[in-house]
């Protein structure tokens, strides 16, 4: 069956019920107009939207979360509301008195109240009734007090795990997405001779390092980024270290930030990235696009090598990566790599901040957020280390 409701319109209804798709069980035209063929369609499905279509062009109907049924009774809904269609704009006429929301009449299709009536006594026609008590609207408005149905069909509202957010987030209003995004865009580091803050982003094979770049990227471009190679491999997609500027805009200056990606930790010597490359990356001897070799790190005097890097050359923030579905499994010597490249750092003496951050929450246990797992006492999981001080995750 193919909707008389086009995307448009049934945005614009799913946007009053707060999320949803529509998903149509009746259509009078192929089942018939009738309230035996309205029941056998739409009996025991809830919440849903029933919509009148008439010769003149309205587009009206009512919204119940209540069941349809055919035991003769009202049924109270204090959140069921008629409506009519104008272009992508809806007209709400919410209920006036829920105990007679919805009427449950076996002859008949959609019963609101006395207020409105679609497929009237197993005909084609509206029941009409303004001034009943139980809905507040203008007939005009509604359907231009033209009573002959075209169409009318019934749409089951249903979840759509797209649209609903899977968590409750801090930046759904636009106030507050604002204002995260402007805090980036308006720092500035202390140094005069650093205009923007270089960022290493450290972590296991297929942690998400290049994938977090994408989507902070995605957000400031204002569209969807794939700039960073990422995916899923065995073996590190980054073989090369690379400085991403991010724009602000399509045709935006450089954020004050700098995310460097580097090739991803692998358990086995010899594989991934080399501990002694990350010394020579966060002193500035690395240059953008080098070539890693899990067998050596990069030596003084080879091709690309910066003898006297300047401070804006440098690192000033490691970020951990964690994939947080998989930490409680990290095998002992990734977590002994991890921790070596952690005593590497301090040794040097790097003063900027160290910070974990969480990766693929979505496929973590609750157990795994609350508790953390297996990755140092300095490294614990990046859920439990939020909660506490930023102190404890700056040195």
């Amino acid at each position: 069956m193919n909707p008389m409701l086009n995307t448009i319109q049934q945005r614009a209804i799913s946007k009053q019920l707060g999320g949803g798709k529509l998903k149509l069980l009746y259509k009078a035209t192929i089942h018939g107009f009738t309230g035996a063929a309205f029941h056998q369609q739409c009996d025991n499905h809830g919440p849903t939207v029933s919509v009148g279509y008439n010769a003149s062009g309205y587009v009206f109907g009512g919204y119940t979360t209540q069941a349809f049924s055919q035991s003769g009774q009202y049924v109270a809904d204090r959140e069921a509301f008629l409506f009519t269609l104008k272009g992508e704009r809806v007209i709400k006429y919410n209920v006036t008195n829920s105990t007679y929301a919805v009427n449950m009449i076996t002859s008949c299709g959609p019963y609101f109240g006395e207020s409105l009536v679609l497929v009237y006594g197993n005909r084609a026609v509206v029941h009409s009734n303004a001034g009943g008590g139980y809905y507040t609207f203008n007939d005009a408005e509604m359907h231009g007090n033209v009573l002959n149905l075209t169409e009318c069909e019934v749409y089951e509202v249903e979840d759509d795990e797209l649209e609903k957010p899977w968590r409750t987030t801090v930046w759904d209003s636009v106030s507050k997405r604002k204002e995260m995004m402007d805090s980036i865009r308006l720092f500035k580091p202390t140094i005069t001779a650093v205009d923007q803050v270089r960022v290493l982003l450290i972590g296991q094979v297929g942690a998400g390092k290049s994938s977090f770049f994408n989507s902070i990227n995605s957000i400031f471009r204002g569209h969807v980024t794939s700039q960073a190679t990422a995916g899923c491999s065995k073996t590190s997609l980054t073989t090369k270290f690379r400085t991403y500027s991010i724009k602000d805009g399509r045709e935006g200056k450089p954020l004050p930030i700098i995310l460097c990606d580097t090739m991803g930790l692998e358990e086995n010597t010899g594989a991934g990235l080399d501990v002694d490359d990350i010394s020579n990356i966060l002193k500035g001897h690395v240059p953008d696009t080098y070539q890693f070799n899990p067998i050596a790190p990069l030596q003084p005097r080879a091709p690309g090598y910066r003898e006297s890097p300047a401070l804006k050359d440098q690192i000033h923030c490691v970020a951990y990566v964690i994939d947080a579905s998989k930490v409680s499994i990290m095998s002992d010597k990734l977590e002994a790599k991890l921790d070596a490249i952690r005593r590497k750092i301090n040794l040097m003496g790097a003063d900027g901040p160290h910070s974990a951050w969480c990766a693929d929450v979505l496929h973590c246990s609750s157990e795994e957020l609350q508790h953390g797992a297996g990755v140092g006492p300095e490294l614990r999981h990046p859920a439990a280390q939020r909660r506490r001080s930023d102190a404890s995750l700056h040195r």
